[in-house]
Parts: C-alpha cells; structure tokens; sequence
C-alpha cells in the first residue's frame, strides 16, 4: 500500500467474521480485510485481539504477523461489541500509531448501513439480532442479547429451531420434516439419533449453528412446510423488535422507514417477506426501504464522520460494488 493522503477505517465486528475496509480521504479504496469472530462476549480477548489485528492489517495490505507502524491512518471506528479500550489499544496501536479510534457496540454501524441517511428503524439478523432506531434525534436500540437471552429472528436462533424440529421428528412428537434427510447428507451421521452426538460431542457452538440456517433455506425452497415456518416465525420475530423500536420511538401515526440487514437477509429470503408482511401489520404506517449497505460500509461511513470527512453515498455504492466481488 502506497499513499500519503490519510486513511480512514471502519470496521464490522460480526459473530462469524470481521471485516475492515480501509479508504483514502479522497475516497480511493486501499483494501478490504478479513478476520474471524471479534465479538469479545462470545470469543476470548487474545483470540478478538488477533482476529481484529488480521482484519485491519490485511485491509492495509500488510501481515498482521509483521506489522509496519502506518501514521496516514487518522480515524479508525470499530463496531464492536464488548471490545475493551485495552483491546483496542493492544490490537491496533502498534498499527495505527496515530489514529483517533472509536469503538462502539454493533448498531450505529447497522443503522447507517440500512439507512444512511435521516430517520428510521433497522433490524439485523446475523449470527444474532438486534434493533436500533433514529427518530428525531432520540436514538434507541433494543434485542442483542446473545443465544441465551435472545437472538431471536437470527441465524442461530433459525438453526437451532431446525435442530429441535429435527430431534421432535425423531421422537415422532413432531411432523416428519425434509431437514432429517438434509441434516442427515449435510453433516454426515447416519440416523436422526445421531444428531444428539454430534450436537453435544462437537460441542457446537453460536457461528456453526446458525451456518445451518442455509440448510433451512434449502429445505424450503423444496417446500418442506416445517422449513418454512421456521423461516416465517423469523420474520415475525425480527418485525417485533422493529415494531417495539417504533413505538418507544413515539412516532405515531407518521410514515417511518424501516429496514432489514444482514447475512440472514440476503438475496430472496422469506425471512424478508414475512418480515415485511408483519411491519405492516405491527406498524401499518411503517414502510419497508432495501438496505443500502452492508454494516461494515456503515462502520466506514462513521469513520469518516469521526474526522469530519464528507460522506459520498455513491463512492461507498463503488466501494461495496467492488467488495461484492470480494464476498464480503
């Protein structure tokens, strides 16, 4: 990497992987990163520490095992949950010598993503789900309570419904689902009561249970009734966080825009469409807008924000054009 203009970064903290995208202040690409998890309430310290330095170094184009001090970086902003300023300062200090670093939770960054400018309300389904919503300048966001607590609506909250019907279905205490057989091929044990060994002897943890939602999508797709439920209920979750953020919001009877974002969303999903059907019955004055971005554009937008740098809505469209190609 070769630039002398300043760099600004912005990073998407997820539960199944970090990325960081790394732009000049004239709005030139530097790099797009890649690190695992960085959510530092489901991953230990050192292991978000490394993945975040991976993340930030490689968006740089540099080894994050050798990394080079690189005083043009300016503003760093992290969406990071749980990330500590210790963290912080231990991941990327060294790297980032000069910059001004924020570190904030995950929904600033989702919200601008989804709606990057003006009010509204946005819901992420990810590895997990949460809401978050601007109106008026009263700013609020609910749910992110991890897979113990809540999640619901998210990747793992739709794997694990999977697993249950499937372990149901075995049992013959529920209907007879297409996910038996899907499971079955897909992770590779012979019969449904294998299914209990390979949940508890793998010792499963949050991101591979909700990598099973694209195994529930397949099943619907096929028309497996279960599936579908599964994937509709959802919908029906993830529209109540934004309906609740609506109402707290005390927006009344005015039209507000509300948006759904994140890896569980992409593409045809009929999580989106029962997500929509249920907004307007929750919310009949609500309207449902694309979102614009991805989150990690949303951490890049509040980068530049931190040091004051203009936003252009269609650098970023060129940007999150080219890392489409990238998989990000």
């Amino acid at each position: 990497m070769v630039t002398q203009e300043k760099i600004f970064i912005g990073v998407d903290s997820g539960g199944t992987k970090t990325i960081a995208c790394a732009v000049t202040a004239g709005g030139q690409l530097v790099g797009i990163g890649y690190g695992g998890p960085t959510n530092a309430y489901f991953v230990s310290e050192d292991d978000a520490i490394s993945a975040m330095r991976v993340a930030v170094a490689t968006s740089l184009g540099m080894s994050s095992s050798d990394p080079k001090p690189l005083t043009q970086v300016q503003f760093v902003y992290l969406s990071a949950p749980g990330f500590t300023p210790d963290a912080t300062e231990r991941a990327l200090r060294e790297l980032c010598p000069q910059a001004h670093i924020k570190v904030e939770g995950d929904a600033p960054a989702a919200f601008r993503a989804a709606i990057p400018t003006g009010d509204g309300v946005a819901v992420l389904s990810g590895t997990g789900s949460f809401g978050a919503g601007l109106w008026n300048g009263k700013w609020l966001a609910n749910g992110g309570w991890g897979p113990l607590l809540g999640d619901e609506g998210s990747g793992y909250w739709i794997g694990l419904q999977a697993l249950r019907a499937v372990a149901l279905a075995a049992d013959s205490r529920g209907p007879q689902t297409a996910l038996q057989e899907i499971f079955r091929r897909a992770l590779h044990y012979s019969f449904d009561l294998e299914l209990r060994r390979f949940v508890y002897k793998r010792d499963l943890n949050r991101q591979q249970i909700a990598a099973l939602t694209i195994l529930v999508m397949q099943a619907a797709r096929e028309g497996d009734r279960i599936a579908q439920e599964i994937l509709q209920n959802a919908g029906v979750e993830l529209a109540k966080l934004g309906a609740n953020l609506v109402k707290r919001l005390e927006v009344g009877s005015s039209p507000i825009p509300v948006s759904l974002v994140g890896g569980v969303v992409r593409g045809e999903s009929p999580v989106v469409a029962s997500f929509r059907e249920a907004m307007r019955e929750f919310v009949p004055s609500s309207y449902y807008v694309e979102p614009r971005f991805e989150p990690w554009v949303g951490a890049l937008i509040l980068s530049l924000e931190l040091g004051n740098q203009k936003v252009e809505l269609e650098v970023l469209d060129r940007i999150a054009g080219f890392s489409s190609n990238l998989g990000a």
